[in-house]
């Protein structure tokens, strides 16, 4: 008895043996690990990838600007004292003699083919008069300035010229952190039509110190001094960003870029071309985040809320019945989250829009009215030094 058992239990297993025998050739054949024993998925796949990058490439290389910013300057030439063939001395007067002295370098990229618009960073052209654009077909064309916004760091050339491309327009709201991105420009002003891979490492950055209205893209992708103003693009070549600035110790890349997302730069380059410069709406308060004590205090979940710490006098929010200590809950109906919340929508607004306030007062929830100003000339705007 002891006997048939066994031969049945070597029969069962030499068959079992068979059966997973057929079935690892099958996966070696037909199966995953065929194609990576020869490789051919792999190089299909690196390949596919490297056509993506170079596509994106492609698209936006026609659209990507040199800038070169120059200021008029005012020189002496010769004169002074000397002694002449006999050995008299004098005195000759010397020249004054004026000319074009580069002031900065920096990139851009045609942003309305049709009317020659340009976009760049305010401070690639801050304090020049005059400015000079190479296209990427080598052509050189002066420009003249449109307007700026220090607010922003955003500015907008514009050129005279035949047969310009434009830059596609992606979404910067859709783009999330993990994608793969491309930064184009013209790296210290001399390596012309450069591009750098690398992905968004982070959304929403603030409060930064770079500028007043910061919602900066992060990326890891390369970008050195004259990159300044050139285009962040997806890998469909769509211009998400414009490459402002970076986090460094060394004055080079260290791994941390900032791009300006194109969403918020398209309403200011509308502005800008339509009047010059940016009006924006105010409300004439100081706000800041409402603390965590302060929030379970008022019954306010974490992270919700801002604290009016000051009032301008005669501004909207004294006009409207605001206080100092006031707790802003929410504007025309949207939670209000944090204090650049507020900032950023209201300098969003027309002067002279109504919104609509929700506030709580001590132990009281109260609702205001409240006439949108106009914000002061260069509010905010940090002074150079």
């Amino acid at each position: 008895m002891s006997t048939v058992k066994t031969n049945w239990s070597i029969h069962l297993t030499l068959i079992l043996g068979m059966l997973l025998g057929v079935g690892l050739k099958w996966g070696l054949d037909y199966g995953v690990p065929k194609a990576a024993a020869d490789g051919s998925e792999g190089k299909r796949a690196a390949n596919e990838q490297a056509e993506t990058f170079r596509n994106a490439s492609r698209v936006i290389a026609p659209a990507v600007v040199a800038i070169t910013s120059l200021q008029r300057v005012r020189f002496q030439e010769g004169g002074g004292f000397g002694v002449d063939d006999l050995g008299m001395p004098f005195y000759r007067k010397p020249k004054i003699k004026e000319g074009l002295q580069p002031r900065g370098v920096g990139s851009g990229f045609v942003y309305d083919a049709e009317n020659g618009y340009i976009i760049t960073n305010n401070h690639v052209v801050a304090g020049a008069e005059f400015f000079e654009v190479r296209l990427a077909d080598k052509r050189q064309i002066e420009a003249r300035l449109v307007g700026a916004d220090p607010q922003t760091d955003i500015a907008v050339l514009k050129i005279e010229g035949d047969k310009l491309i434009g830059a596609p327009l992606g979404d910067s709201d859709s783009a999330a952190v993990g994608d793969w991105v491309l930064a184009a420009g013209n790296p210290f002003g001399l390596l012309e039509q450069t591009v750098t891979a690398g992905i968004i490492s982070a959304k929403g950055r603030r409060g930064l110190g770079l500028s007043n209205y910061e919602d900066y893209l992060q990326t890891d992708a390369a970008i050195n001094q004259g990159n300044s103003g050139g285009p962040l693009v997806n890998l469909n070549g769509e211009v998400i960003g414009i490459n402002t600035a970076i986090f460094s110790r060394s004055g080079g890349y260290q791994g941390i870029g900032f791009a300006i997302p194109i969403n918020q730069a398209k309403r200011i380059v509308m502005k800008l071309i339509k009047g010059g410069s940016v009006q924006r709406g105010w409300m004439g308060v100081e706000v800041q985040d409402l603390a965590p004590a302060d929030a379970r205090r008022h019954g306010l979940a974490e992270g919700t809320g801002a604290s009016v710490e000051g009032v301008y006098l005669r501004g909207p929010a004294a006009q409207a019945g605001l206080l100092p200590g006031d707790v802003l809950l929410s504007i025309d109906g949207k939670p209000v989250k944090s204090s650049g919340d507020i900032r950023d929508v209201v300098a969003e607004m027309d002067p002279g829009a109504k919104i609509d306030l929700e506030i709580r007062r001590k132990e009281e929830k109260k609702s205001l009215t409240l006439t949108v100003g106009t914000q002061p000339k260069d509010w905010g705007v940090k002074k150079a030094e």
